[in-house]
């Protein structure tokens, strides 16, 4: 679609550059989740007083369910 074209590793399926921004969303939502888990771990209520965690969760889970 934008004319960008990026070949995986076996050199078989060309990936546009639309699908390698998705996958690079997914990891940074994986990435921003795991992070406020183990800060909840560390210390209670830190994130949660500010920001429900299931606002993440949604748009981490669709996301992931596309790519």
């Amino acid at each position: 679609m934008f004319g960008i074209e990026f070949k995986n590793k076996a050199g078989n399926e060309a990936l546009t550059g639309r699908s390698v921004i998705g996958r690079e969303i997914f990891y940074f939502f994986s990435v921003l989740l795991l992070v406020f888990i183990i800060l909840e771990i560390i210390w209670p209520n830190i994130i949660l007083v500010y920001f429900n965690l299931n606002w993440l969760l949604i748009p981490w889970l669709i996301f992931g369910l596309i790519l």
